[in-house]
């Protein structure tokens, strides 16, 4: 975290995993009622074929950056493009925009930037919402902004389910591709950098369309991956970006590792799949990032069978979908058992909260999610209280992984209203 000193980021890294693993047994210690228990539970949305980011899609060479960057600040707009297939009643463009990598250096992103075309009421400028996506991959094809209107894409599912609903709700989005997926980039999945991206998208936003969004309203949702995201998002933004005005953040089944060894072993543990698994693709882009960004703690020999070897590296810059037609086998097939108890400072160094924000905190989970278990995201809630954040906890009893997209709809919209609208937080850190 930028200002923080090297003593006191170990500090903090020894104290998140103690309160981590302490959340795990409140777990077994209470009931692990979240604040809110919500009927529901979108029947038709959780049974539908499993979405699948299978049309990658190349990007042009808008998403090359210039040949030397400007010495300017992160989220500096360094072109945009509009996007002329937007359906009927939306207005979106893409943007190439500054930002910084792990090591801080300077980089460029690349994301998408939506608005509705009725203007706002009189005398009034759109809220912005910066949304943080979900497992798509890691590849420069795999990003939200290349074709979002487009069926099978990787920005598609998230434009259905998430992004649209907002626009419709009258406030603008800007969703980050994150780093390497568009522009180029190294690999990153469950990266605390990524809220980087995140934040930056906020600022490019605010300097592409000043003239119609409200700096004071800013907002930011994530699901999956992007949950994860949205908790580090709040965690970071008033060290990083003390300027932009985030009214809240709402995490949706956020992705995260436990910070212990044995969390880590049973990423490599037995899917009980006789085929195919889906734990392949995310396991192929985590792997990608970790090794990329720590190659000093992540290898791939720690990681890979010896088929592995070949063909999981071979998988990284595939997109979800294609990822999986092409690791057809078995998930040991591909991955070791165990991995070097080292690799366990990895997720130490990147849980999601660390600190104390004064960004309130929503977190939704679906019950019956088996792709991002409800036990871990009690756990986060648990872990950021105990650090002193406001965290609420939605819970959806009859939701998996994907419907809860659909589900939670009108309490997530009704929340944004709220922190727009300046109403206090009630009920935060009870009741579980």
């Amino acid at each position: 975290m930028p200002g923080m000193q090297p003593h006191h980021k170990v500090l903090t890294v020894l104290v998140v995993a103690v309160v981590t693993v302490l959340a795990a047994v409140l777990l077994n210690l209470t009931a692990g009622t979240p604040d809110q228990t919500l009927a529901g539970g979108n029947t038709t949305a959780a049974t539908q074929t499993p979405f699948s980011a299978a049309k990658g899609v190349e990007p042009t060479s808008f998403y090359d950056p210039p040949d030397t960057l400007p010495d300017e600040p992160p989220g500096t707009v360094l072109r945009s493009e509009p996007i002329k297939d937007a359906p009927e009643g939306v207005s979106a463009w893409r943007l190439l925009y500054l930002s910084r990598n792990n090591a801080g250096d300077p980089i460029t992103i690349s994301g998408l930037y939506l608005e509705p075309t009725t203007p706002p009421p009189t005398g009034s400028r759109y809220p912005l919402v910066a949304f943080a996506h979900g497992t798509t991959g890691v590849g420069r094809s795999c990003g939200m902004s290349q074709a979002p209107f487009t069926n099978e894409t990787a920005g598609n599912e998230y434009w259905r389910t998430l992004m649209s609903p907002m626009v419709g709700a009258g406030y603008a989005v800007v969703a980050t591709d994150y780093e390497g997926m568009g522009a180029p980039g190294t690999y990153t999945y469950l990266l605390r950098k990524q809220s980087y991206d995140v934040l930056d998208s906020l600022r490019a936003a605010l300097e592409f369309r000043p003239q119609m969004l409200d700096s004071g309203s800013l907002g930011v949702l994530g699901h999956s991956e992007g949950g994860f995201v949205a908790l580090t998002t709040a965690d970071m933004a008033p060290d990083y970006a003390p300027e932009l005005a985030i009214r809240g953040s709402i995490a949706q089944a956020p992705g995260g590792v436990p910070p212990f060894p044995a969390a880590i072993q049973s990423l490599l543990g037995s899917t009980g799949d006789d085929g195919p698994t889906p734990r392949s693709g995310y396991l192929t882009d985590l792997t990608a990032s970790w090794n990329a960004t720590f190659p000093e703690l992540s290898k791939p020999e720690y990681w890979y069978t010896p088929q592995g070897m070949t063909d999981i590296p071979a998988a990284y810059d595939l997109c979800q979908g294609a990822q999986l037609k092409a690791l057809d086998q078995t998930f040991h097939t591909y991955f070791n058992r165990s991995v070097p108890l080292s690799v366990a400072k990895i997720p130490a160094m990147e849980q999601p909260l660390l600190g104390t924000t004064s960004i309130p905190i929503l977190v939704q989970q679906g019950a019956a999610d088996t792709s991002v278990v409800p036990q871990l995201s009690r756990a986060m809630a648990i872990q950021g209280c105990a650090l002193g954040n406001s965290i609420q906890l939605q819970e959806f009893p009859n939701d998996v992984h994907r419907s809860v997209q659909y589900t939670a709809r009108s309490q997530y919209l009704d929340w944004f209203a709220e922190r727009f609208a300046g109403e206090p937080v009630t009920g935060d850190c009870v009741g579980w």
